[in-house]
């Protein structure tokens, strides 16, 4: 009777610990100091907060290494922008012969406003400037950001062969060496930890503009198919921006693997929708971006989970009407 006991005391305990063990799901992300990394943390608070589930935030050095770790499910999500998961999921672009096909759209998270900065006393005045410049390129780890440098050097009619390219790993890194002085430029999401880090640490930066007119959006979209202009304002939120300035931005997405079982899927959908004050209170710029009725949008290439298009068709969000 007491072995019997006994052996039931540690099934109970065993299903316990397996129990909470299922509960935890984790984010990956960039480094510290990156726009996912903000982003996931507030997430990671939401789902801890309103699901029930322990969300802990994975530092993962780069998409390039996220978008696989998501497919593969040793992590549960992620957070990328429009164009590189649908190079995941089609198999294209950087993606090439490394089709992602278990990656889910979650939601869409906020439109990403990118540039180029230099110091504010920089004699660079605008991305033709760059042309004998010390820039970073490879991000071996990040893909994407890859892309997006050339499509700023195409914008302003330049190549790689027009600049002194430094290869870096990733953001995190560009953001460093232009600090150190190894850089004449580097490339970051406005609104974040470390381009506020290297604003404090050079005395100032400056947000170089793109060119807007349909020329120069096309030679940029031939290596960043969903990228469009926008205007932002100076403002404590951008650090680096001094004036009206037009800058690149893309869509960034959260998502998951499509073995995620729905109704966890439901919930955290259901709590991002819900979760705007938190958002406020953990990433400012993502509460003040994010914007529920479009949470829904059509993506290329983008397939959604059933758990969230179950809380879209409640909400009358699906199907997506932009």
């Amino acid at each position: 009777m007491r072995l019997c006991r006994l052996v039931v005391s540690v099934a109970v305990a065993v299903s316990v610990v397996g129990s909470a063990a299922a509960q935890t799901v984790g984010i990956g992300s960039s480094g510290p100091g990156s726009i996912t990394y903000s982003i996931s943390s507030a997430i990671a608070k939401i789902i801890t907060e309103q699901v029930g589930a322990q969300a802990r935030v994975q530092p993962r050095g780069g998409n390039s290494v996220v978008l696989p770790a998501v497919n593969a499910g040793e992590v549960d999500f992620g957070v990328g922008n429009t164009n590189e998961v649908a190079e995941a999921l089609s198999g294209t672009g950087g993606y090439e012969g490394q089709k992602l096909s278990d990656l889910r759209v979650v939601t869409v998270l906020m439109p990403t406003p990118v540039a180029v900065f230099v110091k504010k006393d920089s004699p660079i005045k605008s991305l033709k400037d760059l042309r004998g410049k010390r820039v970073p390129g490879a991000f071996t780890t990040m893909k994407v950001v890859q892309n997006l440098m050339a499509g700023k050097l195409a914008n302003a009619g330049l190549s790689w062969n027009d600049v002194k390219m430094v290869p870096v790993p990733n953001v995190i890194r560009n953001a460093d060496d232009f600090i150190q002085g190894r850089l004449d430029a580097f490339f970051f999401a406005l609104g974040t930890g470390k381009v506020l880090e290297a604003d404090s640490a050079v005395g100032g930066i400056r947000a170089l503009p793109i060119d807007p007119s349909p020329e120069a959006m096309a030679r940029f979209r031939e290596h960043v198919p969903q990228i469009y202009a926008y205007t932002v304002q100076p403002s404590e939120e951008y650090p680096g921006v001094v004036e009206t300035t037009i800058v690149a931005t893309f869509d960034l997405l959260f998502f998951t693997n499509s073995k995620v079982s729905e109704d966890l899927i439901y919930k955290v959908t259901r709590a991002l929708h819900d979760g705007k004050a938190t958002m406020l209170s953990s990433f400012k710029t993502l509460g003040s971006a994010f914007a529920q009725e479009k949470m829904a949008k059509k993506l290329p290439a983008g397939e959604y989970h059933p758990g969230s298009i179950k809380f879209y068709r409640e909400k009358g969000l699906w199907p997506p009407k932009q």
